[in-house]
């Protein structure tokens, strides 16, 4: 979905929390069930929900892979906020690599780095089943993220590893290092470029994790 607001154009990069959505294996299927429906009789319509805190477009906090790290209630707002990049990876890259940031040319001074990859096309298509071939960030590339200043990464599908890494060495050298992680967005409608991120996880106590709605805003 776009919005204009004056000159600015604005763009949710949110996947639709549904029972359609693609979960981590392991993880609780979205639910939405009716506990009160103004067509039954009810005076309103309210539904009860049931999800992970990491479910569709969703923020890591450290304490997701750090014993101590910094859980949501501990991260600013403006750390969500801000200025930002989004690089296009090439679409036959299965894993994101040092290389692919380096030609990226980012400018000196990115702090959110958002990274469209051919996963965004998995949205386009309405998949439901959740996909372990999904493109992801090689640790090296953590580690390239972490020593060029990137505090803030994000791509698009529902983890920023690769499935099968057993040491969970990406997540743990993005948020060891503090670098804050959204994962599942939609970057199929994005041009790469610069905007301004606004991203707003749900106020969770203590979280690990939350769903969050993300949007680009690009131009004043």
């Amino acid at each position: 979905m776009t919005l204009n607001f004056g000159t600015s154009r604005v763009i949710d990069i949110s996947v639709p929390l549904s029972p359609d959505l693609p979960v981590w294996p392991g993880d609780p299927e979205v639910r939405v069930e009716p506990m009160m429906r103004i067509a039954a009789g009810d005076v309103a319509n309210v539904s009860a929900l049931t999800l992970s805190s990491h479910t569709g477009t969703h923020v890591d906090a450290p304490w997701h892979f750090i014993e101590n790290g910094a859980t949501l209630d501990d991260i600013p707002p403006e750390r969500w906020i801000g200025p930002c990049v989004v690089t296009e990876i090439p679409p036959q890259a299965r894993r994101v690599q040092p290389q692919h940031l380096d030609a990226a040319n980012l400018p000196s001074g990115t702090e959110r780095l958002l990274l469209r990859t051919a996963n965004s096309k998995l949205w386009q298509t309405g998949h439901r089943e959740f996909r372990e071939d999904y493109v992801s960030l090689s640790p090296a590339a953590a580690r390239w993220i972490v020593e060029h200043g990137i505090r803030l990464v994000g791509i698009d599908y529902l983890s920023i590893e690769a499935f099968d890494d057993q040491e969970h060495a990406t997540h743990r050298t993005l948020l060891g290092a503090g670098v804050l992680i959204i994962e599942g967005l939609n970057l199929s409608d994005v041009t790469p470029g610069h905007y301004t991120l606004l991203c707003l996880p749900l106020r969770l106590a203590a979280g690990d994790g939350a769903p969050a709605r993300v949007l680009l805003v690009q131009g004043s």
